[in-house]
């Protein structure tokens, strides 16, 4: 009788067992140890063109190539040439703007213009941007499977993907009239390492990421559960070590941190 309970018990673990050492394995950038750029070094707001850096150096050797043929021997000099290569062009989705601007950075879709641009005199395959937005009947669960699938794909292709952090605040609104979510401030990291797989049912993944605002690799974890924003259509994100925006969060306010887009291959 003994034995046949224990036989239970390790028929029940077992499948926690695997689950646990299946939850071990990562998928990495190819060039993991590289150095990470420091948009500081430059200015505030080029956490874009600093990840297009980081993603390129830490991406496979095809992939350094297009790090590699941006002139400078640091993160200022290597930014400074970015923006005044590719970032000073006139942007095609907004009329009569440069693609980025030193008071508010650049969009989602002029850097992955400036990431095609870098990348096709080396011949290599175009880059992608998609904003990860719940679809008609998508659980948050399935969005949480498709941002990791997005990721893990391009991790796969050899270029850690670039993803947006926009930081929302509840606060008043004179047009509306009242209270609702708006957007405060945005950011672009680099996520160079996230689980092979999820759990069918898994609520949240972990990553660990390269953040341009002072040059750090970090870790964090990303949520299908949108906390206090509960009517969000995107993913949160929980990265302790990056602030963005707080700085300008009212005293009192609801604040989340949310997962809007990314910029890869698959």
């Amino acid at each position: 009788m003994f034995l046949t309970q224990r036989l239970l018990l390790l028929t029940i673990a077992l499948p926690f067992l695997s689950l646990s050492l299946h939850a071990q394995q990562t998928l990495k950038a190819p060039n993991a140890q590289a150095e990470p750029i420091n948009q500081r070094r430059a200015y505030g707001n080029a956490c874009g063109p600093a990840s297009l850096l980081n993603a390129f150096q830490y991406g496979n050797e095809k992939w350094q190539k297009a790090y590699k043929a941006v002139p400078g021997t640091d993160s200022r000099s290597r930014i400074n040439y970015v923006i005044g290569a590719w970032g000073n062009r006139p942007s095609k989705h907004i009329e009569g703007v440069k693609r980025w601007n030193v008071k508010q950075g650049i969009n989602l879709l002029d850097l992955t213009d400036m990431a095609n641009e870098m990348r096709s005199a080396h011949f290599l395959p175009k880059v992608k941007n998609e904003i990860l937005t719940l679809k008609p009947k998508e659980s948050r669960t399935e969005l949480l499977q498709r941002s990791h699938a997005r990721m893990s794909k391009s991790l796969k292709k050899g270029l850690p993907p670039i993803i947006s952090l926009r930081r929302y605040a509840f606060r008043f609104n004179k047009d509306v009239g009242q209270k609702s979510w708006w957007p405060v401030r945005a950011h672009f990291v680099v996520v160079i390492e996230v689980p092979e797989a999820l759990h069918p049912r898994a609520q949240s993944f972990k990553i660990r990421y390269v953040d341009p605002y002072g040059g750090y690799v970090r870790s964090g974890t990303i949520n299908a559960a949108t906390g206090q924003f509960s009517n969000s259509p995107f993913l949160s994100a929980n990265l302790p070590q990056t602030s963005v925006g707080m700085a300008f969060v009212k005293a009192g306010e609801k604040t989340e941190l949310s997962f809007s887009a990314i910029i890869g291959r698959w």
